[in-house]
């Protein structure tokens, strides 16, 4: 378990897939997080939560350390451990937002990452119009390397899909 300021980052256990599969399920927070329809998805669907929190390499459900709450998931992946490029992704249910919380989390799951797995680099998608998302990954230094135009169609429109990634010397010139 880790403790920042405000949040409690701890290991995933399987009474928490309820609380995910509401969190996947928000409809605010569905289209931020998945290329599929945004639709209804059932108890099978914890399968692949379960199969994705499992597979991480650090894989944390985030927590509100005044009562202990849950707030949202923070995952990544190392697929190839050669590249030691690692995949960063977040979700916070929405009640969550707007409150410096995804910030924090996500500083810490950089910092620790790049303290404790040797990563070169963490990447991560995200959504062009996920402009508040985009903020904070600007703020703690992902730079914009790729946009893939129109790459989904989201609310009766296309969506364009950004990556962007920050380097190890990049995050160690912030340190």
């Amino acid at each position: 378990m880790f403790i920042t300021e405000r949040l409690i980052l701890r290991s995933y256990v399987e009474s928490d897939l309820d609380d995910i599969l509401r969190l996947w399920n928000d409809p605010l927070v569905q289209p931020f997080i998945t290329n599929d329809n945004v639709t209804v998805l059932g108890p099978k669907f914890k399968e692949t939560l379960r199969t994705q929190m499992e597979r991480a390499t650090f894989g944390a459900i985030i927590a509100l350390k005044e009562t202990g709450e849950f707030m949202g998931q923070g995952l990544v992946d190392v697929a190839q451990p050669k590249n030691r490029d690692g995949a960063f992704g977040i979700c916070l249910l929405p009640k969550f937002w707007n409150n410096g919380y995804g910030t924090e989390a996500t500083k810490f799951i950089i910092d620790h990452s790049f303290k404790w797995f040797g990563l070169n680099r963490l990447s991560l998608g995200v959504f062009a119009s996920n402009a508040r998302a985009i903020a904070v990954y600007e703020k703690l230094g992902f730079v914009m390397e790729g946009r893939k135009r129109q790459a989904v169609w989201m609310d009766s429109r296309w969506e364009d899909s950004l990556t962007m990634g920050i380097l190890r010397d990049e995050w160690e010139r912030q340190h």
